[in-house]
């Protein structure tokens, strides 16, 4: 009996000491995955830092490539500014406008007629501000001419030999129906006839002013409205030229 009871603990010490055995090895054997699956996780997250560091790397190239071109697109926008603002200052110094425009086309104009360049030099150089005038002015009327009526004193003749004369349009009744004598609110024509038959003509609503030139002399009239209904009063004043 107490041989076969010693058998027995042996045995059950021999199955204690395996199973021991074995619950280390499974702690082993999990200790190792664990350590494999670390170290495998640490390669892996480094592979994907590093990848994240070279895509990083990679958009900051991109992005100062960009602002490079960005700041060079920059350049060439205010060199074109520049460029149009120096167009907009050559064409406003060069290119005249107003008054001086009509003065330039003017001028083309009577160059284009044969006129010498020396000569609008000179009347260029000489003219004055028109304050050499002859003292007093002559003033006279007549009969401004329309489409019904073209008789009577429709012109004047001033000192020159130069002749005044034009024609307006007709006024109109309440019913529409035309008048004998112009209209003062619409466009009249007027006409300047020097010796010789040279015409100088002016169309416009009234005052009109024009000038013609003779010479040495400048004939400037004013055209106006006459207190005497379908007259037009003449005024003439001689300066000289240039």
């Amino acid at each position: 009996m107490s041989l076969g009871l010693r058998e027995a603990r042996r045995a059950e010490r021999r199955r204690r000491r395996a199973r021991i055995v074995a619950f280390l090895a499974t702690i082993g054997a999990l200790l190792l995955l664990g350590a494999v699956a670390y170290e495998s996780g640490s390669r892996l997250a480094q592979a994907e830092t590093e990848g994240l560091r070279r895509e990083i790397a990679e958009q900051r190239r991109a992005i100062a490539a960009l602002e490079q071109k960005l700041a060079e697109a920059e350049a060439l926008r205010r060199q074109a500014e520049d460029r149009v603002r120096e167009g907009e200052a050559r064409y406003a110094r060069d290119v005249p406008t107003g008054t001086a425009r009509e003065l330039f086309l003017r001028v083309q104009e009577r160059l284009r007629e044969g006129l010498a360049a020396e000569r609008l030099r000179l009347v260029l150089e000489n003219a004055t501000d028109g304050s050499r005038c002859e003292p007093g002015l002559e003033t006279r009327r007549f009969l401004l001419a329309t489409p019904l009526t073209r008789s009577g004193r429709t012109s004047v003749s001033f000192a020159g030999g130069i002749v005044i004369t034009g024609e307006g349009q007709s006024a109109r009744a309440a019913d529409g129906a035309p008048e004998a004598w112009f209209d003062p609110r619409r466009p009249v024509t007027i006409v300047a006839i020097q010796p010789g038959g040279a015409l100088t003509e002016t169309t416009g609503q009234l005052p009109l002013t024009f000038s013609v030139i003779r010479g040495g002399t400048e004939h400037r009239f004013v055209v106006s409205e006459a207190d005497l209904r379908g007259f037009v009063s003449v005024t003439a004043e001689r300066c000289d030229y240039p």
